[in-house]
């Protein structure tokens, strides 16, 4: 391609021997590999390799499967970063990520006064009952129509709770995916070079 237009079209081969800008992108990749190579202390003996050599090297002709594909590059340079696991205690600062990335502040504040409220509409309901019975002249109506009203207001803060703790799991899913999404667009080919697609895929 050049310049968002397709110019030839064909196999490897073809297009090698047709002595156009693939062959020149060719011979500038190889260029830079053994560049590089020496610049790794390999250059003492791959600088006098062939460009027959180098090339059954580079560029193969044999299909390889993904799990074959080499985890090191030529020149035994690592092309593939192995990927970082946190172990033990991760601590607080995922859950902060979590909620400062949705921004969802005023929700985790919402939740946080809504489960304060249940736990004291719980602790109201028993306290109730073991002071209501220890009034002579309560009647059982009296009773359990306190009691159902401290319950509806407890249902009514864990719905809310409820309500706001999905909000902010929705609101934290989007941004995350979306920054996700916006940064494998605009990864460079490196990236894609570097990083095995199940892993990719994985997040």
């Amino acid at each position: 391609m050049d310049g968002g237009q397709i110019t030839q079209s064909g196999s490897y081969e073809k297009l090698l021997m047709a002595g156009t800008a693939f062959e020149q992108l060719v011979n500038a990749h190889r260029d830079s590999i053994t560049a590089l190579g020496t610049l790794n202390g390999d250059g003492g003996g791959e600088s006098q390799e062939t460009a027959a050599e180098m090339s059954n090297r580079c560029y193969p002709t044999k299909q390889i499967s993904e799990g074959e594909s080499s985890v090191k590059g030529p020149s035994g340079i690592q092309l593939t970063q192995d990927e970082e696991i946190e172990i033990g205690d991760v601590g607080w600062k995922p859950f902060m990520d979590y909620v400062s990335t949705s921004k969802g502040f005023l929700y985790l504040s919402l939740i946080i006064l809504a489960q304060s409220m249940f736990s004291v509409l719980r602790v109201a309901s028993s306290y109730w009952l073991a002071f209501a019975i220890q009034i002579p002249n309560i009647t059982s109506s009296m009773l359990i129509g306190v009691y159902s009203g401290i319950a509806t207001l407890s249902a009514v803060f864990v719905f809310f709770r409820s309500h706001y703790g999905a909000h902010l799991g929705l609101k934290a899913s989007k941004a995350f995916s979306s920054g996700l999404i916006n940064s494998i667009f605009r990864a460079p080919m490196f990236f894609f070079d570097s990083t095995p697609v199940g892993r990719i895929l994985t997040r």
